[in-house]
């Protein structure tokens, strides 16, 4: 599954060469699944290892970092000069701490990463234009795009939990709302199918990032309860 998002993601580049910009988008959400999909079998089978962890982060390096860039630059930053290339590198820099980080963090948590995965990120990020363009008919504001890679970006680098797969098991189903949510949001691809990856992912970010900021209080004072 690896290689195929990998090659989803070189697609997209191709189509992002080519101008088929909001194909370019389906190809790396196609990507991002592919991702979503070898992590949780792979964590299922118990067949984790360092090389994989590597060639997964190296997949998501292009996946998410650099064709979600590219795109991007394109679209909405190619007429910005040198201001447009480096707001397009900014969202591939973002992803690679995210990715180094992660693949040297010693989290363990069965149920929440920690910060937003760089897929899902990507996804919200892509997504717009789609959305957009159902939307409004157009391709959406720049300005909004410059806003998203900078909350994003900052999410991505965050300790925000945010709900692994393992979190749409029977057993989890129920206990998250990211299980019943990430139903709804399949559900409204039928009768909204342009926005409703963009809105849903973009809820579950904020939602996540709203759920860390209000458990703050009571996290301060266990820390001050171990503390004495």
């Amino acid at each position: 599954m690896t290689f195929g998002g990998l090659f989803l993601a070189f697609w997209s580049l191709a189509l992002v060469d080519q101008g088929h910009f909001q194909s370019a988008v389906w190809a790396i959400f196609g990507a991002g699944l592919m991702d979503t999909f070898d992590g949780a079998s792979a964590r299922a089978l118990g067949v984790i290892s360092p090389l994989g962890r590597q060639l997964d982060s190296l997949a998501d390096l292009v996946a998410a970092g650099v064709a979600p860039a590219l795109l991007v630059y394109r679209v909405y930053f190619q007429r910005w000069g040198a201001w447009g290339v480096l707001a397009g590198f900014a969202w591939v820099a973002f992803v690679a701490v995210r990715l180094a980080r992660f693949t040297t963090s010693s989290s363990g948590d069965r149920l929440f990463f920690v910060g937003v995965p760089c897929p899902i990120a990507a996804a919200v990020l892509t997504q717009y234009l789609v959305f957009s363009r159902a939307t409004w008919h157009n391709d959406g504001r720049p300005w909004v795009v410059i806003a998203l890679i900078a909350g994003l970006g900052g999410l991505m680098l965050s300790a925000v939990p945010f709900w692994k797969t393992t979190a749409l098991m029977p057993s989890e189903y129920f206990r998250h709302p990211f299980g019943p949510a990430t139903t709804l949001v399949f559900l409204l691809l039928i009768p909204f199918p342009d926005q409703a990856i963009f809105v849903g992912t973009l809820v579950a970010v904020i939602g996540a990032t709203v759920i860390h900021v209000a458990s703050f209080p009571a996290r301060r004072t266990l820390r001050t309860e171990h503390i004495t």
